[in-house]
């Protein structure tokens, strides 16, 4: 991660139970100010337009962490949209599911990774810390401008 630069997670899931435990999770770990919450692939989009150009309203997130079965446009389908657009297409996507058939889809359509919703609420709580040292502390992220 480039210095001086917010890192920021915007997440997308429609249920509202999950959407608390995430930030719950976000919260147990420090990661204060960092989640951004949506609830559909539309929402996503929407976000991810509004951070491009000089009236930007606010600044690219340094990851997506994506539910696959969304209303509106499914995780997949933003999953596509999101590596067709030449400023987005560089953000880390995860994806965030109970399921985990359709991992190589996923992937084939350019996740960066694919995470199954743990059951135990301590286990959300690890997974979010992981995730947020290896793609905050760990990898260079690309820059978007």
């Amino acid at each position: 991660m480039l210095p001086n630069r917010p890192f920021t997670i915007l997440v997308a899931e429609d249920d509202e139970e999950d959407r608390l435990l995430l930030d719950e999770a976000f919260m147990q770990n420090g990661l204060f100010d960092c989640g951004r919450f949506v609830e559909d692939g539309e929402q996503v989009m929407e976000y991810l337009l509004n951070c491009l150009g000089a009236d930007a309203v606010h600044p690219l997130p340094s990851l997506i962490i994506m539910d696959i079965n969304m209303p509106l446009r499914n995780g997949l389908e933003t999953l596509h949209a999101i590596r067709a657009n030449r400023h987005l297409k560089n953000i880390p996507v995860l994806i965030l599911t109970s399921s985990r058939q359709e991992v190589e889809k996923a992937y084939r359509m350019g996740a960066n990774s694919y995470l199954v919703k743990p059951i135990q609420f301590t286990e959300l709580i690890r997974m979010i810390g992981e995730v947020a040292t290896y793609w905050r502390d760990t990898v260079n992220l690309p820059y978007n401008e």
